[in-house]
């Protein structure tokens, strides 16, 4: 796999970078819904477990970059 990424249509990025874009906006979903909602995600318990899935999704993204990706599907993860 290739270390470059294509990035809206043309410029290129790491893939480390792609991954900690994708991270941050993921993150940028607990924001939109509390603002949506009026309230912490954190006072309901079923909104504190849809805050931990995408905090957990989040860091699993960031992880990504951290390991060798070769040709195979799943080599390296």
């Amino acid at each position: 796999m290739s270390d470059n990424i294509l990035k809206n249509g043309n410029d290129k990025e790491n893939l480390k970078g792609y991954c900690l874009r994708l991270s941050k906006k993921n993150n940028s979903i607990l924001y939109l819904l509390e603002d949506y909602l009026g309230k912490k995600m954190l006072e309901d318990q079923k909104l504190s477990e849809i805050r931990d899935v995408i905090l957990t999704v989040s860091a699993e993204i960031l992880k990504i970059a951290d390991h060798e990706v070769g040709d195979d599907d799943n080599e390296g993860l």
